[in-house]
């Protein structure tokens, strides 16, 4: 009986003190919205689990919540798109369906990955600063780079976010 009290209060204990911790910093809640056509809808979930991904290896500054009444900043996966660019330099790894008009060939499409960053009502809109080939991971590595952009400006706000959160 004593043991099982002891436990009890070392998990307690153990619980409080991981919250300092996780007080310092940003709550973040990334979603997307259910809405639009299926393989749209499809696509945004994709990418919202690379985001996702990628913005947990960011638990220096964020961490990810799961609800948006939790969080300080929204983070939404609002579109993905395509472009067949002019020109593209380096490797290319083909793609397995051909296209019409290209002599067979599939064009090289390159990647744009647009999120919305809400705080207090305020949007930011980013997205991925490189025309990154689809076929060479191209959705993940946009994911990465709107992480790399939302954690930047999750540091620069942060004193910001924080003050407002604990209140005057």
């Amino acid at each position: 009986m004593i043991q099982a009290l002891l436990l009890t209060m070392m998990l307690t204990i153990q619980s409080k003190g991981a919250a300092p911790e996780t007080a310092a910093l940003v709550r973040v809640c990334a979603h997307t919205d259910d809405a639009g056509d299926v393989p749209a809808r499809d696509a945004r979930r994709e990418s919202l689990k690379d985001l996702r991904a990628a913005l947990n290896n960011k638990k220096k500054d964020l961490v990810l919540v799961k609800t948006e009444d939790e969080a300080d900043v929204l983070v939404e996966v609002v579109d993905r798109t395509t472009t067949i660019p002019k020109m593209v330099f380096g490797p290319v790894v083909p793609s397995s369906q051909p296209s019409r008009g290209t002599g067979g060939a599939s064009p090289v499409r390159a990647v744009h990955l647009r999120v919305t960053l809400t705080y207090h009502g305020d949007p930011v809109i980013f997205t991925n600063k490189a025309a990154l080939i689809e076929s060479a991971g191209g959705w993940r590595s946009a994911a990465d780079d709107i992480a790399k952009q939302v954690d930047k400006w999750i540091v620069d706000h942060r004193a910001e976010i924080l003050a407002k959160r604990n209140g005057p």
